[in-house]
């Protein structure tokens, strides 16, 4: 079966400024340090994962059933596709405000991310990936009831795996590295925290921004399918493990 990758995703594709030049500044330090080494996203592909829709089809129904559900509980939920793109759309009637950085080592921090101190979770190097994580300005943690409210369709978010769980991180990947040494990783990873901490940025995210991408690779290149929410669930669910959309793009457009 081939694998297949589906998720709301913000800020995919052409990308104006501030956050153009953001995010290139960020793998421009990164290769100063890691060299022929780095494999960076292109600029286009660089993006916010909102939530991901993958699928898996039941064997006995045929019924596309959420992945997250099956994988950390053994439950096969039918995915509602037209009620999960009416709680995306309602989560996006108004902008959602994103920082990156601003928080030294030394600061007393308001909240941790995944036990992380947020200077240290800013910037990461996790497996070969390169990750850039930002948070909501706005408080009630926004970004993880969103998540949370995608379990009335039956859509769990992958990093609620038990019911305490909390993720309210807005995470990019900006590249990968080929097996770098650790110490150029561990250069690289300083000195994008200190820039961070030194020269916060905020972006503002509206429904405009946020994406539907099928690919099938988890790097989202190339896409198989980008659509502006809300998609039609005939539309997305073609593109499941079991549907009838190929890679010819016939169904695709792409972002603005």
């Amino acid at each position: 079966m081939t694998s297949r990758f589906i998720s709301a995703v913000a800020l995919y594709g052409p990308k104006a400024e501030p956050v153009r030049g953001f995010l290139a500044d960020v793998q421009e330090l990164v290769a100063e340090h890691v060299g022929d080494g780095f494999r960076p996203y292109s600029p286009e592909q660089m993006h916010g994962t909102i939530i991901a829709f993958n699928g898996v089809p039941d064997p006995d129904s045929g019924a596309i059933v959420n992945e997250y559900y099956l994988e950390h509980s053994g439950a096969r939920l039918e995915m509602d596709v037209d009620l999960a793109m009416r709680i995306l759309t309602d989560h996006f009637a108004g902008p959602l405000r994103v920082r990156f950085g601003g928080c030294r080592p030394e600061d007393e921090p308001s909240f941790l991310s995944r036990g992380w101190h947020p200077f240290e979770r800013a910037f990461s190097v996790q497996g070969n990936a390169f990750v850039l994580i930002g948070w909501p300005t706005a408080a009630g943690r926004p970004l993880d009831r969103l998540r949370r409210d995608m379990n009335a369709a039956n859509v769990l978010h992958r990093y609620h795996r038990r019911e305490g769980d909390v993720d309210d991180d807005f995470y990019l990947v900006v590249g990968h590295h080929a097996d770098a040494p650790a110490g150029a990783l561990g250069r690289a990873v300083r000195s994008v925290r200190e820039k961070l901490a030194a020269d916060p940025i905020e972006i503002e995210i509206g429904a405009d921004d946020v994406k539907i991408v099928a690919a099938d690779s988890h790097t989202l290149a190339p896409p198989l399918f980008v659509g502006d929410i809300p998609v039609a669930a005939s539309t997305l669910l073609a593109f499941a493990p079991d549907g009838t959309a190929d890679a010819s793009g016939a169904v695709a457009h792409h972002p603005r």
